[in-house]
């Protein structure tokens, strides 16, 4: 029962306290952001677009850039890294590597999710792009080319420095990327407890979330004096997967309460719904200078994550892009929208089915007569 009591209150909370009214009393933290990962659309947010100390948050990129690369097959789980002078004297959390000791990428991975490991961050971070000069331009190039406003990176660890920032809402976007694209990170970051070093170096996770939180598996903490307690969490339940972000609060026991609370927020009072499935075929057009009409199939799922009360009010609109043929099977020529009144809920592209040859002459002056027609009616 005592297990249950954080998650009984977390429900608690989630129920009484009604959304964009959160005082300070009940989100006492610097900022905060809730999203779902298939839409991203944005269910909570505070502050989430200022710019504060991150801590060990950071490792989210670095874990980013790590999975890039054995995905990408420029690096190898088992390949072997030997610990170099500046990792093992890194500072604050740390597996207390020793200069020429020689650990796998797995196992230093492990370090890098479960315990925060500095050391280990370096290590890796040296042993990928050469130098940690390097991978620092690396992690910058990258929050640059996902579109992040707010974010520069002045170190692979989180140690404070005052051109080393980033946002909620930054951070929820660089989560999404991590744990969408490379799920197999989430194998490291739900670990509860492990061990290096032949058993001699227990792990324990710095997030007690894992074990505790219904659906939990990763994702990140940190901790400075200056950055306060911080959290990047993410959950999965019912086929929806929630990020949670806290940063700023006053103690670990409030960034979880924080966390859980506002998780259960987001699974009790929304739903993620697939509307309208890869493959379907959701109309026909006849594309310009087109032989006949062409069926239009959808090129992915069209998933929706709304609140439960407005699943039934979802309609579907189909918005196409002019296009002219001959085209081939599988072109893009719109989007199929989904909406609740005017708000736009979910998207998915909208392909042609076939391949489109090209009318003959006389079928194309038809139907360009027919257009003329058509809009100088439309301007009487």
């Amino acid at each position: 029962m005592k297990k249950w009591l954080p998650v009984m209150l977390a429900l608690v909370l989630a129920l009484i306290i009604p959304e964009g009214v959160w005082g300070a009393e009940y989100f006492p933290a610097k900022a905060g952001i809730l999203i779902e990962t298939q839409t991203g659309r944005v269910i909570f947010a505070r502050n989430e677009h200022e710019r504060l100390p991150p801590a060990s948050v950071t490792k989210v990129m670095t874990m980013l850039l790590i999975m890039e690369a054995v995905d990408g097959g420029k690096a190898r789980l088992d390949e072997k890294i030997t610990t170099n002078r500046n990792a093992a004297g890194m500072g604050g959390s740390q597996i207390y590597l020793r200069e020429g000791e020689v650990m796998t990428l797995d196992k230093m991975l492990k370090a890098i999710a479960i315990v925060s490991a500095n050391d280990a961050s370096t290590a890796v971070a040296e042993h990928l792009y050469g130098s940690t000069e390097a991978f620092i331009d690396a992690m910058n190039r990258r929050a640059e080319a996902m579109g992040l406003q707010n974010t520069h990176f002045a170190n692979e660890t989180g140690l404070p420095d005052p051109n080393h920032y980033t946002s909620v809402y930054d951070v929820a976007i660089i989560t999404r990327e991590l744990v969408t694209k490379h799920p197999g990170i989430l194998k490291y970051t739900s670990i509860k407890t492990d061990s290096i070093r032949n058993g001699e170096f227990i792990l324990w996770n710095t997030n007690k979330l894992i074990g505790e939180y219904p659906g939990v598996d990763g994702l990140k903490t940190g901790h400075t004096q200056e950055a306060g307690f911080c959290l990047v969490a993410t959950a999965k339940r019912d086929g929806m997967r929630l990020i949670s972000v806290v940063f700023g609060a006053p103690s670990n026991g409030k960034r979880l309460e924080l966390t859980k609370t506002l998780l259960e927020k987001g699974f009790r009072n929304y739903v993620h719904k697939i509307v309208a499935k890869k493959g379907e075929t959701v109309g026909k057009t006849r594309i310009n200078e087109g032989a006949r009409q062409t069926p239009l199939v959808l090129a992915e799922d069209l998933a929706v994550v709304v609140e439960r009360e407005q699943l039934a009010k979802v309609e579907k609109d189909l918005v196409l892009i002019p296009k002219t043929a001959p085209l081939p099977k599988g072109t893009v020529v719109g989007n199929l929208v989904a909406k609740v009144g005017n708000e736009a809920v979910g998207q998915a592209p909208v392909v042609t089915g076939e391949q489109v040859g090209r009318a003959n002459f006389l079928v194309r002056l038809w139907w360009s007569l027919v257009r003329w027609f058509t809009n100088l009616w439309r301007r009487r």
